[in-house]
């Protein structure tokens, strides 16, 4: 964690705490696609059910070897006009960062054997492979948020408060605003939590300033949501 060379004077105590229960972890996506469908025209999702679970378990002994277990399925993106015949695979955990290790042909050859395993057809082959890599940009070391153990409302409630807090003694308010998903306290893990939590935010500095600066008679023009 950076907060100590991000922050100065440090954040208070019971924010940081708030962050430190936070869990973050990795959910990648594998986009598949193929020169045509071999799946019905209505077809929105694909699960995956495996006979055999022990591989899925928290703590994998050969991840090399069994990480592909953990795409437990695939979206199939819509309109075909706009997106041709493509699926979107789903992978978290310790094996999605595995995953992000390899190179692409590797994880396009590991794809392509388990859609055959599951379809029984031998000659399905996609064109290409694109994957995220979330965990291993320096920029987000990771892709969202969710509840880790031991964490409650009151620690996302602590993690969108802005500084200084409600009844510092310090004059000048609203010197750092907090958004994002891991601070929205229903739609968390989710880009429109990260959305929503941006607009709370400008709605914030919008009211701050309306009330400071802005004479009684005028109106700042508000966000419009559709």
């Amino acid at each position: 964690m950076h907060h100590s060379t991000l922050f100065s004077p440090p954040l208070p105590l019971h924010k940081l705490h708030s962050v430190q229960r936070m869990g973050f972890g990795t959910n990648n996506k594998i986009y598949v696609e193929f020169d045509s469908p071999w799946w019905d025209a209505d077809c929105e999702v694909i699960y995956l059910v495996w006979e055999d679970e022990q591989d899925l378990v928290d703590e994998v002994a050969d991840v090399k070897r069994s990480w592909i277990k953990k795409l437990f399925g695939f979206t199939v993106l819509k309109p075909t006009e706009r997106y041709g015949h493509v699926l979107c695979g789903w992978i978290a955990g310790h094996e999605s960062e595995y995953m992000e290790t390899l190179p692409e042909h590797e994880v396009l050859h590991e794809v392509t054997q388990l859609i055959r395993r599951f379809t029984g057809n031998p000659i399905v082959t996609p064109r290409r492979v694109l994957c995220s890599r979330w965990f291993h940009d320096p920029w987000t070391c990771g892709s969202y948020t969710y509840p880790g153990r031991g964490c409650s409302a009151q620690d996302l409630d602590n993690l969108m408060e802005p500084l200084p807090t409600k009844g510092s003694t310090q004059s000048q308010p609203l010197q750092v605003l907090f958004a994002g998903e891991a601070t929205h306290p229903c739609y968390y893990s989710t880009v429109h939590g990260a959305l929503l939590s941006g607009w709370r935010e400008a709605d914030r500095l919008i009211s701050h300033y309306s009330s400071s600066t802005a004479p009684p008679e005028t109106s700042l023009p508000r966000l419009k949501r559709n």
